[in-house]
């Protein structure tokens, strides 16, 4: 038996006249039955025979006649037979049959009727915490310190008071769970970010405007006695709980910060306590260059005793204003948290606790990039996540979803790590690179109506001109768009969207649509780095409508050029793309 991996077949067989005259074939096709004889004949042209017949060829040479693809199902087994005619007489016999099987569909996803009413997806859902880092200067670079890690300072009366970031494995498992019941109770309205009592502690974590900071938790402050002979020896110890949470506005150059301080115990060199201060904590947060600061504003007052009676929490709130956009479209901001700690007798400025810098991840960057109108401010490493409507587009986001998940460079993939990366207009990308040129290269003007598979279903009963379509992933307006050249910093660069899966949306009945992959053609290798797929010109346009007012603008995420993204389709959690045949249901029955 033949395997073919189109169902659009070329049937082909030799021609043997007796007299050497040329000859053509008559091509007759039935279906197979279960016990594998021919049983039905299949129509594979519009006559009142169903046969096609070849063009005259040479005794001894093959004629062939090509099938049209609409006449034959993927998946089926199929068996024809030949019969000759010379011009004069026709062969009474036909030839022994010849069986073939055409490939079955690697693509089919069961989808819903698009919804043209569906709500608008809330993307400030799907926005996850992640981790971020920030610089420290090296800690063994500094001098006059007790003990590695430390900065010291002259507190009088032969003291030495000391001030240090620490670990939360430094901490004792019941002074870690202090830590984290002490910031949840401190939680309240006027917290600056209102997730961060729910991240683990010893994680600096962001989002595209909010921050909030648990890597310098604990902080320390320690009191040392100097003895004669220049020894130190430890009077003690506080713990504190320092979060820091930042709010930045997509709207404005103005932003925020709050450092809270919560003491987790005070303990003497006995180990109990005792009063060998009180200290007072001070902040020195700034930012740079072109950037102002004003504040703290505390809520709580930053002093303490030491007896171990008060464990009042302290929040500063600091207001940054970055002034670089007056005179440049964008401008980055790094910011530097520092703290001191101090008694009522030190004697001299005490030297810093240091809580690194922004660099490399929490930098901000204010711009009026993407609207001159809307100058704000976001945190430009964090990458924000897509999500298409699936309601209103399903079958646009099933094609996106199946070039994510099943090619290898898995385009915008979190799990893979393989994020999109924004190409904005012409005018606003270092290349000045059309995005319509990269569509251009994967879906040229009029594909759809001349290539496009004739199953494509459009939506006239939604959009009355509605026509066909082609949809391409990763989209045009990315650097890992097929279409855009290696040369201008391109991740996919392919000759033509010819190079991509193929695949088309049709209505099987009312209620029940399918992503198919082109049965017309053979099969996808999945090595490819592109999608193409016919649908309707209405679920191809609406699928990305709101991308550059609801996520890509100014006042929401900022996106500029190369700014990399997620892409993410929640509908699609239950399916498996890592199986030859791709199939499922959305959403899950």
């Amino acid at each position: 038996m033949w395997q073919v991996d189109r169902t659009m077949v070329v049937l082909r067989n030799t021609v043997t006249d007796a007299d050497g005259d040329k000859a053509n074939l008559t091509f007759e096709v039935y279906s197979v039955g279960a016990d594998g004889q021919p049983d039905k004949q299949v129509k594979i042209e519009n006559n009142q025979y169903g046969v096609k017949v070849s063009p005259m060829v040479a005794s001894g040479k093959p004629a062939e006649v090509t099938v049209d693809a609409k006449w034959l199902a993927p998946g089926k087994t199929y068996a024809f037979h030949t019969s000759a005619y010379d011009g004069t007489l026709y062969e009474t016999d036909w030839s022994p049959w010849a069986t073939f099987h055409i490939r079955d569909r690697v693509v089919d996803i069961k989808l819903p009727e698009p919804d043209k009413d569906a709500a608008a997806v809330g993307l400030d859902v799907y926005q996850e915490p992640q981790e971020a880092q920030r610089e420290y200067d090296d800690p063994n670079a500094k001098s006059g310190r007790p003990a590695s890690g430390e900065n010291c300072s002259d507190a009088g009366d032969n003291k030495v008071l000391c001030a240090e970031v620490g670990e939360v494995g430094d901490l004792t498992k019941e002074q870690q769970a202090s830590v984290e019941n002490r910031l949840r109770s401190t939680r309240d309205a006027s917290d600056l970010v209102k997730w961060c009592s729910d991240v683990s502690s010893g994680t600096d974590w962001f989002k595209r405007t909010e921050a909030c900071m648990k890597k310098a938790t604990p902080i320390y402050g320690r009191m040392y006695s100097k003895l004669p002979d220049g020894q130190t020896i430890l009077v003690g110890t506080a713990t504190f709980a320092s979060v820091i949470q930042i709010k930045l506005d997509p709207q404005s150059t103005t932003f925020q910060q709050e450092w809270t301080l919560l003491p987790v115990d005070f303990v003497d060199f006995e180990g109990k306590s005792s009063e060998w201060g009180p200290l007072t904590v001070t902040p020195k947060f700034s930012c740079e260059p072109q950037c102002s600061t004003s504040g703290p504003i505390w809520r709580g007052f930053p002093t303490w005793t030491t007896t171990g009676t008060d464990l009042h929490p302290a929040v500063a709130t600091f207001t940054h204003t970055a002034s670089g956009t007056d005179t440049s479209d964008k401008s980055t901001v790094k910011m530097t948290w520092n703290w001191s700690i101090r008694t009522p007798d030190t004697t001299a400025e005490l030297n810093q606790g240091e809580m690194g810098t922004s660099a490399p991840d929490l930098d901000v960057r204010c711009d009026k990039v993407a609207d001159p109108a809307k100058p704000g401010c976001v945190f430009h490493k964090y990458k924000p996540t897509w999500v298409m409507n699936f309601k209103k587009t399903p079958a646009a986001v099933a094609h996106a979803w199946l070039i994510q998940s099943k090619l290898p460079n898995h385009p915008g993939s979190m799990t893979a790590g393989k994020p999109m990366k924004y190409l904005p207009k012409a005018d606003k990308n270092q290349h000045n690179r059309d995005p319509q040129k990269n569509r251009d290269v994967i879906c040229p003007s009029g594909w759809a109506a001349k290539n496009g598979h004739p199953d494509t279903t459009v939506v006239t009963d939604i959009a009355p001109n509605d026509t066909a379509s082609c949809d391409e992933f990763a989209y045009a307006a990315s650097y890992n768009s097929g279409g855009m050249p290696t040369s201008m910093d391109g991740l996919n660069e392919v000759a033509s969207g010819d190079a991509c899966v193929q695949s088309y949306a049709t209505r099987v009945k009312q209620g029940e649509w399918h992503l198919y992959d082109d049965e017309r053609i053979a099969g996808p290798t999945w090595k490819e780095v592109c999608g193409r797929s016919s649908m309707s010109s209405w679920i191809n346009t609406t699928s990305m409508a709101s991308f550059s007012g609801a996520f890509a603008a100014g006042g929401k995420y900022h996106l500029l050029d190369a700014d990399e993204y997620w892409v993410k389709f929640p509908e699609f959690a239950h399916c498996d793309a890592s199986k030859a045949t791709v199939k499922c249901t959305v959403p899950k029955p």
